[in-house]
C-alpha cells in the first residue's frame, strides 16, 4: 500500500508540476528601450511571429508564439547598430527571447509592444524602412516604410 501511495505522490506531483493551461495575458504598456544589437550574445530562443503591425505613433506590435509555461520569458527588441544616417535609411531589427530553460510545452501566444518612435526622430517618416527579421521561420521578412 506504501507503494501505491508513493505512485499517486509522484503522478500527482508531475501532472500539476507543469500547467500547460496557462493564461498569458498582452502587455498593456509598450517597452520603450530598444537595445543595439552589437556583442551578438543575446538568447535566441525558437519563436513564431503570427502577425506585425507599426502603429502611426511608432509602436510595433507582434503576436508571437512559442512553447513554454512554467518559466518566466523575457524579449528584447535589437536593433542593428550599423546603418547610414543619411536617407534613405534602412534598419535592421529582431527579436530577442529567452526562455529562461523553460522545459514545458504549452503553445504559448503573446502580444509584445515596442515603441520605436525614437528611430523616426530628425527624420521623416518615409525616409526610413525597417525590416524585422526572425531567422526561426524560413524566409520571413516584415518590411515598414
Amino acid at each position: 500500500m506504501n507503494t501505491n501511495l508513493s505512485i499517486f505522490v509522484v503522478f500527482i506531483t508531475l501532472t500539476f508540476s507543469c500547467n500547460d493551461k496557462e493564461t498569458i495575458l498582452p502587455q498593456t504598456d509598450c517597452d520603450t528601450e530598444i537595445v543595439l544589437n552589437i556583442s551578438g550574445t543575446w538568447a535566441d530562443d525558437p519563436y513564431n511571429i503570427n502577425e506585425v503591425f507599426l502603429t502611426e505613433d511608432g509602436q510595433l506590435n507582434m503576436n508571437i508564439s512559442h512553447s513554454g509555461g512554467c518559466a518566466e520569458h523575457e524579449y528584447q527588441l535589437l536593433q542593428d547598430p550599423s546603418f547610414c544616417g543619411t536617407p534613405p535609411i534602412y534598419i535592421s531589427m529582431k527579436l530577442s527571447h529567452n526562455a529562461n530553460l523553460d522545459p514545458c510545452e504549452a503553445w504559448i501566444n503573446r502580444d509584445l509592444c515596442f515603441d520605436i518612435s525614437t528611430i523616426y526622430e530628425g527624420y521623416e517618416a518615409d525616409q526610413v524602412t525597417i525590416g524585422l527579421y526572425n531567422i526561426h521561420q524560413t524566409d520571413t521578412t516584415w518590411v515598414f516604410e
